[in-house]
């Protein structure tokens, strides 16, 4: 419908795990969504408001994001 929208670069985002390319957000009738630049097959969140943590969860390579829940306590 219109033109993409850049996110800034002090939020945090995954780059696509296709591609490496940052992504943007476009609007669609049914609200926004965050989307690979360089191709839209790549990944695509669900329309709404802008949810930057399910791609990020969907293109998860950074070892904070990975890091293992450790359950023990510490003694």
């Amino acid at each position: 419908m219109s033109e993409s929208i850049s996110i800034q670069p002090n939020i945090h985002c995954e780059p696509c795990k296709e591609c490496g390319a940052r992504p943007v957000i476009e609007q669609t009738r049914k609200g926004f969504v965050v989307v690979c630049p360089t191709d839209k097959k790549h990944f695509t969140t669900k329309p709404g408001l802008v949810n930057i943590d399910e791609w990020n969860r969907a293109n998860k390579k950074s070892p904070v994001l990975n890091a293992p829940q450790y359950k023990n306590k510490a003694s």
